[in-house]
């Protein structure tokens, strides 16, 4: 009896996940805007509350560029921060600013696909480094804004 029970939960399980499956893949048609992300922009909300903080795993290559009161980095030419692996089952390191000059953005993480992009000062910028870690090169002259939250939309 027990087993059969078993059985009759599993299989209303797996019904339940292909209905779910079916209705989001007809949500995900068209082209993605910041108001409906599609599948791969909303798993942008399971990248975790650690923002990039100089210290915590991370360091500035001195004296290219400086952190005034733990908000802000400056870089003066070229400026390269340096990610820490984590331990596997930690969530990504997310890096989100505002530059006050335009300033060339390079990520080059331990794994995956790499960044390189132009950041104006009226964008705000963000992206995530996973635990493997890697670097970002800072190439400009600007005051970065360092953000605890997500970009405003």
């Amino acid at each position: 009896m027990s087993q059969k029970l078993l059985i009759v939960v599993l299989v209303v399980l797996v019904l339940i996940f292909l209905i779910t499956l079916g209705m989001a893949g007809c949500h995900g048609s068209g082209q993605p805007t910041p108001k409906r992300a599609g599948a791969v922009g909303a798993l942008k909300g399971l990248q975790g509350s650690r923002f990039l903080v100089i210290g915590d795993k991370a360091s500035a290559n001195p004296p290219s560029c400086g952190t005034t009161g733990g908000s802000t980095l400056v870089v003066n030419g070229s400026c390269t921060i340096t990610f820490e692996k984590r331990a596997f089952f930690r969530r990504s390191t997310r890096v989100v600013f505002q530059p006050s000059a335009s300033v060339r953005v390079i990520i080059n993480p331990s794994d995956g696909p790499g960044l390189d992009k132009q950041i104006s000062p009226s964008d705000c910028f963000a992206t995530a480094v996973n635990h493997s870690g890697g670097t970002m090169t800072l190439i400009g002259n600007a005051t970065l804004f360092l953000r605890r939250q997500a970009c405003p939309e």
